[in-house]
């Protein structure tokens, strides 16, 4: 098929996102042998005006769009987290090519207003959504005849190439890597952690300390045994940030607090679930005295996430939803379609 995906691909970024997932998508339907042609529609909007800004030129990006759909007929039109998109274009499409289907992503954690309020401005002419938080705050789009879909962050073999597993030497025994906003939740649980392992863990991104992107981030996270994954939410059902797919994906060990139904993706042995700090703190310390047992979750982690959400199987997933195709095989977030 061909389909144009329009999200926003970070070209102004330089390659300092590689890994996020709107790649990930465009590289798992170019592996089930589909043509793909990127748009992205925030880098474009900011050319749409000399002022460099894309709410400004997100009229000009959205003209462009209609202009793309026209000289490509698409089969599908896959968009994702494009919030100045105008519902209007989609309108549009619909009307002059009632045979292109379109479909939404989002892997935000799903809030109440205003954050998420655009995409009910999608709903009428999407086919499909998928999201990366299930349960009630994802059955709230569901309507007659739309399918609404968890999906679960995903993993690119070319991007997560590290096998932590198979390391005996290491220069970070833990690492948090993410901005975190002050006096959040978030932030007293990674400062209360930090404090009680001291040197034994290393944040990026907080405390006064640089963030890191790019290679710099992978360098990192291939001079790590462990990391611990700790969302912004973690109270969702199933929602997690793509740091799980980053860090187990690159074979760490992985910390995980006990995410709703977060065991149907991954087991207890693939990676630590935890209760609160002193949970974390406990664990970190039985796994740190036992590499043999460290090494086996973090490899079966590691298999986990190759195996069953690489971006060929999760897009594979989302193209049989969105065209009503019968299920190819037995996914293990199936059952969280709306």
């Amino acid at each position: 098929m061909k389909i144009l995906h329009i999200a926003n691909f970070g070209f102004n970024k330089q390659g300092a996102h590689f890994y996020c997932t709107d790649r990930k998508i465009s590289a798992g339907l170019i592996e089930n042998g589909h043509f793909v042609y990127d748009f992205s529609f925030r880098d474009m909007a900011r050319m749409g005006t000399i002022f460099k800004t894309k709410k400004l030129g997100a009229n000009w990006a959205n003209k462009e769009v209609l202009k793309i759909v026209s000289n490509l007929e698409p089969d599908l039109v896959l968009i994702g987290h494009s919030d100045l998109m105008s519902p209007t274009v989609l309108k549009e499409i619909k009307q002059q090519f009632p045979k292109t289907k379109i479909a939404f992503w989002y892997v935000d954690w799903l809030c109440e207003a205003p954050k998420s309020n655009f995409i009910y401005d999608f709903l009428p002419y999407a086919d499909a959504i998928f999201c990366t938080t299930a349960g009630e705050l994802l059955k709230q789009y569901k309507t007659k005849n739309k399918k609404i879909a968890y999906i679960p962050n995903m993993v690119n073999l070319a991007v997560e190439s590290l096998r932590q597993f198979e390391k005996n030497s290491f220069s970070n025994d833990l690492v948090f890597l993410g901005t975190i906003e002050k006096n959040s939740q978030r932030e007293n649980f990674i400062l209360d952690v930090a404090q009680k392992l001291g040197r034994k863990m290393k944040c990026f991104g907080t405390f006064e300390n640089n963030a890191v992107y790019g290679a710099e981030y992978i360098r990192v996270l291939s001079e790590s045994k462990m990391g611990l994954n700790y969302s912004r939410r973690n109270d969702m059902d199933l929602y997690s940030s793509d740091r799980i797919t980053q860090l187990t994906g690159n074979g760490l060990l992985t910390f995980c607090p006990y995410i709703p139904h977060f065991e149907s993706l991954y087991k207890s042995d693939e990676v630590v679930y935890f209760e609160d700090s002193d949970d974390l703190v406990k664990k970190f310390k039985i796994y740190s005295e036992d590499l043999d047992l460290a090494k086996s979750v973090a490899k079966k982690g590691w298999y986990k996430t190759h195996q069953a959400y690489n971006c060929k199987r999760v897009t594979k997933f989302m193209l049989e939803t969105i065209f009503d195709w019968a299920y190819s095989e037995e996914y293990e977030w199936s059952s969280y379609v709306y």
